[in-house]
């Protein structure tokens, strides 16, 4: 009866102490998440990557409209004229789940992008096949552009 009760305590005693450390021993994924300044890659890709048209920033209401995204914390767009595809969209959002929403609503207006451009200018259609289009964490980035100099940029702010 004496030997049970000790085994009894010790299997407590060791529950305790696996219960302790094994909550200590995980890893605290907030500590290895991206964080992007969306305003300084927004500017950098304005600056670095060439583009043709004059890209000019849109308040929220438009990005709302253009890309049927509601919930974000922020958000940078960047578009021209019209007269091409080429634009800057980077949003942050305050989980991977939205940011993954943004993809699919971002993948969606770059198809409705192609549709429009097919019938009228379509050369823009390689800007939008070869589209720059990541989500990282939180963060959704966008750019619609010639070669890959968008890329480089947006992988440097990937850590």
């Amino acid at each position: 009866m004496m030997k049970a009760r000790k085994e009894g305590k010790l299997i407590l005693i060791l529950l305790v102490i696996i219960t302790v450390f094994s909550g200590c021993s995980g890893k605290d994924d907030t500590a290895d998440m991206t964080e992007i300044d969306i305003s300084s890659l927004g500017s950098e890709l304005l600056e670095q990557v060439e583009f043709e048209d004059e890209l000019n920033l849109v308040d929220d209401a438009m990005v709302k409209k253009l890309y049927h995204i509601e919930e974000f914390i922020k958000a940078q767009v960047y578009i021209g004229s019209g007269a091409t595809a080429e634009e800057i969209a980077i949003f942050e959002f305050d989980s991977g789940e939205a940011a993954a929403e943004g993809l699919k609503a971002a993948e969606d207006r770059l198809e409705e992008q192609k549709e429009n451009f097919a019938s009228y200018v379509p050369k823009e259609l390689q800007k939008l096949d070869n589209a720059v289009v990541k989500q990282v964490g939180n963060y959704l980035v966008v750019c619609v552009s010639n070669g890959d100099e968008a890329e480089k940029i947006i992988k440097s702010y990937i850590k």
